[in-house]
């Protein structure tokens, strides 16, 4: 499914220098969660960004289902859905015209579009507000339009980073029990987030990353839960503390 190989990208900045956003990281998941925590400028979005083909390694390989992410960018986008805060919804259309301009964007044609419009619908508890503008949306209602439209072509692959940011509790609430309905067997989702109360409940495998690394790879089920949970990640991410500025990541 998604297989990382030594993969390392570094920017330059004007006042920091090289900035060594992503290390070296090797990495292979299958299906199920992967869940991605870190310090802000761990190199989190960063990543997601490569494997989702925003951006090109320095070095290093990414494959996605087999296909090269920078040698063969189409077929990984056909193969994969993608959501972060800055994925916006057109405030003028309603959210099944979001969804139909989706399904054509990965090349759904007339049937194939309406059944996976019913599908998503159905999965995501879309059928009250569908018909509305998503400018009149609450900000849960149009979270899940979002999830639904990176999942309209039913991708093996499913990369959200940070979907609840800026959220109230309520409306994170909703989207975490979406990408929970979102979970299928041959479907990857690496979910990236802040709040480790999101972790416990996504559950699936832990990774958490400092300085452009990955330095702990687990499941959550073995880190226990609550403040046992917290406390482990805390301790794992308090390293990042005081790093030196051209380690950290945008």
């Amino acid at each position: 499914m998604l297989n990382l190989m030594d993969v390392s990208k570094t920017f330059v900045d004007p006042g920091r220098g090289v900035v060594r956003a992503v290390d070296g990281i090797s990495l292979r998941a299958e299906d199920g969660v992967v869940v991605l925590v870190g310090a802000n400028g761990a190199g989190k979005t960063t990543l997601l960004r490569l494997i989702s083909g925003i951006l090109k390694p320095d070095s290093g390989r990414i494959t996605v289902c087999g296909h090269d992410v920078s040698q063969d960018p189409d077929a990984v986008r056909r193969r994969l859905g993608y959501l972060s805060p800055a994925t916006k919804l057109y405030p003028r259309l309603t959210g099944r015209e979001m969804l139909a301009y989706a399904a054509g964007f990965y090349g759904l044609e007339t049937n194939a579009c309406k059944q996976a419009i019913e599908r998503v619908t159905s999965a995501f508890g879309l059928e009250e507000f569908l018909n509305q503008a998503c400018g009149k949306l609450s900000t849960g209602q149009a979270q899940r339009v979002n999830l639904a439209r990176a999942l309209i072509a039913d991708p093996p692959l499913l990369v959200l980073d940070e979907p609840t940011t800026g959220m109230d509790l309520v409306a994170a609430a909703e989207v975490v029990k979406a990408v929970e309905q979102g979970s299928r067997p041959g479907r990857l989702i690496l979910f990236c987030t802040h709040d480790t109360s999101e972790v416990e409940a996504v559950g699936g495998r832990l990774l958490v990353m400092r300085r452009g690394q990955i330095v702990e790879d687990g499941p959550v089920a073995d880190l226990g839960g609550g403040h046992q949970l917290r406390s482990h990640i805390y301790a794992a991410l308090e390293h990042q503390r005081g790093a030196p500025a051209s380690e950290t990541s945008p």
